[in-house]
């Protein structure tokens, strides 16, 4: 099951949020996109955490706003600060290993 991000105001509420956020921003028209998403699903099931999808071509302003350029884009917040960003290549065993550093912090 996809968490679709319908609105500016929604993104930004996701990013003030005390827990991490994982905000994945794809196109329908990127095959790229498609086959990673279920695979960044697992992984941060795993994690007992949830990922946050924006359609760039459905709301170009949210994607404008977040300066996403190029897809597939993963960008993780924590109480409104960006602390992961992977734009074009999301290097799902970078992602673990940065979470993993992330969450020995908090």
């Amino acid at each position: 099951m996809e968490l679709l991000v319908k609105s500016i105001e929604e993104l930004n509420k996701l990013k003030e949020s005390e827990s991490l956020s994982f905000i994945y921003f794809k196109n329908d028209k990127c095959s790229v996109c498609d086959s990673l998403l279920p695979q960044l699903q697992v992984l941060t099931n795993s994690w007992d955490e949830k990922v946050h999808v924006v359609d760039c071509q459905k709301y170009p302003d949210i994607a404008a706003q977040n300066v996403i350029l190029s897809v597939p884009a993963l960008k993780v917040y924590f109480a409104g600060q960006e602390v992961i960003s992977m734009i074009r290549f999301v290097d799902l065993a970078q992602l673990e290993k940065e979470y993993l550093r992330i969450r020995a912090m908090l």
